[in-house]
């Protein structure tokens, strides 16, 4: 096994970052119309790194990543992106803005059927790596990813409970930041509690990623006003609800909400609600509490996690 200075490994961050950039690209091709747009998604800023950070900082432990990890993250890129095409056709008109031309000119169909297809990309790119235990983990994300897609409709988003949420949460989104760090391991060769030990710690550190994502919202008007016309599930509505108000008042409130409201008005009433209710703390308290908990996962191993120890601050991620 070889151990690599710390110090290197951060200077070799944003060039793996990139090669798994350049991967999606590659991997992903141009013989489809829309491809191009997709793929350009999948590598522009705003689309959460930590992700393939967890993957790359978790094969770091054992060896270099090589082509193999590089390709495995594009895979996880993959997955992701086609999770978000299948959520937004409820609502084509509202898609992300990357994604909104494939919606508004193909339709809904078009954004199952591109979503598929990368469901397919990945798994014959899996298939290309060769790795059975790397194949039946990400498997199985993409199993909890469809499972967890029907849990979010189960209940009306916009009441949902923070137990829903998490339950969504886990599924859909952490779950891919676990597969990816149980990945790693496979590639290392390392024993299943090293692996099953390295997935609990992906997966905290991915539902502190979306803790946080989601908590910006409560800041940024156009993003908070998205959540409401678009009834997404929300972590900071979810605690609003079910953890800060009284109950007479949340059941007052929960009426409106699964109702016609105006967005704007809601929103005004929201932003006191969430300021007097100090929400945002409440969530910024839940994600700093999954980081302890994935700090906590690293502290069972049997190797040095140096490399790992920077994603369990809330800065980091």
């Amino acid at each position: 096994m070889k151990q690599v200075p710390y110090e290197n490994n951060l200077l070799d961050c944003n060039k793996n970052l990139q090669l798994v950039k350049n991967a999606v690209k590659k991997n992903l091709g141009v013989s489809l119309p829309f491809l191009t747009d997709i793929a350009h998604y999948m590598v522009t800023p705003h689309n959460n790194q930590t992700r393939s950070l967890v993957l790359l900082q978790s094969a770091s432990l054992f060896d270099d990543p090589d082509d193999d990890i590089i390709d495995i993250g594009s895979t996880l890129e993959y997955l992701h992106t086609a999770s978000a095409l299948h959520r937004n056709i409820k609502e084509p008109e509202k898609a992300r803005r990357h994604l909104q031309q494939v919606q508004n000119l193909w339709g809904s169909e078009a954004a199952i059927l591109l979503g598929d297809y990368l469901l397919s990309i990945s798994f014959q790119i899996l298939v290309k790596v060769g790795n059975l235990d790397v194949l039946e983990c990400v498997s199985l994300a993409t199993q909890n990813i469809a499972r967890g897609q029907v849990l979010e409709v189960s209940e009306p988003p916009l009441t949902a409970t923070p137990k829903h949420w998490r339950r969504v949460t886990r599924d859909k989104i952490a779950g891919l930041f676990g597969a990816g760090a149980q990945s790693a391991a496979y590639w290392g060769k390392s024993s299943e509690a090293t692996a099953s030990t390295l997935f609990d710690f992906g997966m905290h550190v991915g539902m502190a990623v979306q803790l946080k994502t989601e908590l910006a919202a409560v800041e940024d008007e156009k993003l908070f006003q998205q959540k409401l016309k678009k009834q997404d599930l929300w972590s900071p509505l979810c605690s609003l609800l079910h953890d800060c108000m009284p109950p007479n008042e949340s059941m007052e409130l929960s009426d409106k909400l699964l109702n016609e409201f105006d967005v704007p008005e809601m929103f005004t009433k929201l932003g006191y609600l969430f300021k007097k209710y100090e929400v945002s703390e409440k969530v910024h308290s839940e994600a700093e509490l999954e980081l302890r908990e994935a700090k906590e996962c690293l502290e069972r191993l049997e190797l040095d996690s140096a490399q790992l120890q920077p994603l369990t601050q809330y800065s980091m991620i």
